[in-house]
């Protein structure tokens, strides 16, 4: 089991009623994509932030790498968007940064500084409420939430095996991998390539036979019913409704004062 789902199942948001996380993550989510306002991003970005790192109680230090992968991605358009390019005859304006490199001009204007921290706050605010979402509900309370939305009893119990299979996968090539190391199986770029391959063959059979003791499994159950319980106990409390009311309300007052 990986972090990312195992911090789903001992959190301190555990027990808390999905409709609530998914209101609260979803609907800050949804405002910060519409609105597109800077404030409005920054306050869903660090309302999300705290409520991860100091309300669910997940490390700060495994939140931090968790944002460098869309970071990463972020980057690489950011720098497209943030500089321009324009032959060395042409007269500029309104740049902030600008340097000559033989017949082309490389510039950086105020309104594209501005647009790319405005996609940066909206990015980090956006994955934020995913991140939120993902490490407090476990996968038995995301198919009870699926079920509730009338999603199809095959969809969800595919979209749930396939989201399973991803975590074993890749634990078994950790450990398929951490196995091959020791044994000095990378140590050269030739005995790389063999390693590579060998994982690649043994993943594909525990792969397939994974898949059919699932349908051996089912087919014993007759195929009738959910792989994946759709009841719970939980309860809607009053105080989580309140404070999803207001940071819902501060997020519209942030919108219209700025």
């Amino acid at each position: 089991m990986l972090l990312i789902d195992k911090y789903a199942y001992i959190t301190l948001f555990k027990d808390v009623h999905p409709v609530e996380k998914g209101v609260f993550a979803f609907s800050l989510l949804l405002f910060c994509i519409v609105t597109k306002n800077l404030y409005v991003g920054l306050f869903t970005f660090s309302i999300m932030s705290t409520a991860i790192v100091m309300g669910a109680k997940i490390p700060l230090r495994y939140y931090t790498q968790m944002l460098k992968l869309p970071a990463f991605f972020l980057l690489t358009s950011a720098l497209a968007m943030l500089v321009s390019f324009a032959p060395a005859d042409v007269a500029l304006s309104g740049y902030a940064v600008k340097s000559e490199v033989g017949r082309w001009q490389i510039y950086i204007t105020v309104d594209n500084v501005k647009r790319v921290v405005g996609l940066v706050i909206s990015v980090f605010a956006s994955v934020s409420c995913m991140y939120f979402f993902i490490l407090t509900t476990p996968a038995q309370q995301m198919a009870w939430l699926m079920h509730k939305l009338r999603i199809p009893a095959l969809f969800i119990d595919l979209s749930l095996s396939t989201y399973r299979f991803i975590f074993i996968l890749l634990q078994t090539v950790y450990e398929i991998r951490l196995s091959q190391a020791s044994r000095l199986g990378y140590k050269s770029f030739r005995s790389t390539i063999i390693s590579l391959g060998q994982l690649a063959s043994v993943l594909f059979i525990k792969t397939m036979k994974s898949a059919e003791e699932v349908n051996i499994a089912m087919a014993t159950r007759g195929n009738d019913e959910s792989v994946y319980q759709t009841h719970m106990n939980l309860r809607f409390r009053s105080l989580h409704w309140a404070v999803i009311t207001l940071a819902g309300a501060f997020q519209c007052l942030l919108l219209f004062i700025t």
